[in-house]
């Protein structure tokens, strides 16, 4: 169970080498020039020393044992990423004959080693595994984090860490200090957004029966049962959100409608043109739009949105008339046949149905590329802004699924309430720490209005 070398091929069968494939697509977390890099020569040194000492006593059986455990028995090699955690764990939190590997190393081992190596041996009994939240960003310096299953706070030296992670992301890792100088000291490779961390917080206070607000205890924490089960409850929610992402999202109109692309072709006599703009325009919610050439176009809307409180109308679809032909377009198949009842209602006699055309959205995608956009401009920023901002202010008071119904507002009421209440913002945090900073929307206001500021 040594891992894959950098240099041989990738696991995953892409032909190249692992540094170049897998391996090197999460590179640890760490700098030469961070504060914190001797600490992690010191710590890898140490592991890798642990790990000799217990291949030549108990042989390597002890750790595929403990792989089998920890990667749930997959078949295929783990990616080296995923060692950087799985070593430190290995001969912290595993027992062998009953304790740990750092321990029997220490006792067969301790007197030939350096007083440094002995205390950071020492300091490691008291290092968990547990759930750190990102609340603060130094890039090239570090990260301000909190334990989430217990009250821990602390500011990690991590120059590559402060280069890849954001305010409210989530990481599953170890957290050490020597002489002023904290550090991570083993890391899951992928972090998790905050509402995915947040089901994995729920799922492990569950488990341990840890009710309200009270945190979970360092002693359980330490249990190797609880670390292997929370390396575990994470790789989940990790494959679950890969899952995900590979499917095709399924896109839907602001009526809940699959989002499906429908023309309706029709043809008229050229003298009839004129009667059928006027049947038209005598359907409720039809407006005429400037004439583009040739072309006449008749926009149809109704009142309110299903899907955002804001908007006054919503558009369910257009008309485009040519000397003698009319097509209706449409984005889902119901308001297709709504529109179609209508209008075929209103002009019967004067057009003729002649054929559908239903695109899904993954056909589009096949088209030539759009040109890349422009940056916006402060204007444009402010503009999406300050439509978030009213987004997001009806949301305080929309029932949502998530919360049994409830909105927002109703749901802080009580104390299982705010905590999924929190969470959700902190997804938007985290989403809105991902934009440039002119297009970010402070999240504040509507924490101040739930009661939920930090």
């Amino acid at each position: 169970m040594s891992g894959t070398g950098r240099n041989e091929p990738c696991p995953c069968g892409s032909g190249q080498k692992s540094k170049k494939c897998c391996g090197g697509k999460r590179p640890p977390l760490m700098s030469p020039s961070s504060p914190g890099a001797p600490l992690h020569q010191r710590d890898e040194r140490l592991v890798n020393e642990m790990v000799r000492y217990a291949h030549a006593r108990w042989g390597p059986a002890w750790l595929q044992v403990a792989a089998d455990a920890y990667f749930d028995g997959a078949e295929t090699q783990p990616h080296q990423a995923h060692l950087q955690l799985f070593m430190p764990w290995v001969v912290n939190h595993w027992d062998v004959e009953g304790r740990p590997v750092r321990e029997w190393f220490l006792e067969e081992h301790g007197t030939s080693l350096s007083q440094e190596d002995v205390e950071w041996l020492r300091g490691q009994r008291a290092v968990v595994l547990t759930l750190w939240e990102v609340l603060e960003v130094q890039p090239g310096v570090g990260l301000r984090v909190r334990d989430l299953l217990g009250q821990e706070e602390h500011f990690v030296q991590e120059v590559l860490g402060s280069q890849q992670l954001h305010p409210r992301d989530a990481v599953l890792g170890r957290v050490a200090e020597s002489a002023g100088v904290t550090v991570f000291c083993g890391l899951y490779p992928y972090p998790l957004p905050p509402l995915a961390a947040h089901e994995v917080v729920k799922t492990v206070r569950r488990e341990l029966r840890v009710h309200g607000n009270r945190m979970v205890s360092r002693k359980r924490l330490m249990e190797e049962d609880t670390t292997l089960g929370l390396v575990l409850l994470w790789r989940g929610e990790v494959e679950f959100l890969e899952e995900r992402a590979r499917l095709e999202p399924r896109l839907t109109n602001t009526d809940g409608d699959p989002f499906i692309l429908v023309e309706d072709h029709y043809t008229f006599a050229p003298e009839a043109r004129p009667g059928v703009m006027k049947r038209l325009a005598a359907l409720k919610g039809a407006e005429w739009d400037e004439a583009e050439g040739e072309e006449e176009q008749c926009t149809f809307l109704k009142k309110g949105n299903a899907m955002h409180a804001s908007w006054q109308n919503t558009v369910i679809g257009r008309a485009r008339l040519q000397a003698t032909t009319m097509r209706l377009e449409t984005n889902s198949v119901r308001r297709a046949d709504a529109l179609r009842r209508r209008v075929e209602a209103a002009c019967q006699g004067l057009i003729t149905h002649q054929s559908r055309e239903e695109t899904e959205p993954s056909k589009l995608r096949e088209g030539p590329r759009p040109p890349p956009e422009e940056p916006p401009t402060p204007e444009m920023q402010e503009v999406a802004r300050d439509m978030k901002a009213r987004h997001y202010a009806a949301w305080l008071d929309t029932k949502l699924p998530a919360l049994q119904g409830r909105s927002p507002r109703q749901a802080v009421g009580t104390a299982a309430g705010r905590r999924e209440v929190d969470a959700m913002l902190k997804e938007v945090e985290n989403r809105e720490a991902r934009l440039p900073a002119g297009e970010r929307m402070d999240v504040t206001g509507l924490r101040r209005e739930l009661g939920l500021v930090p």
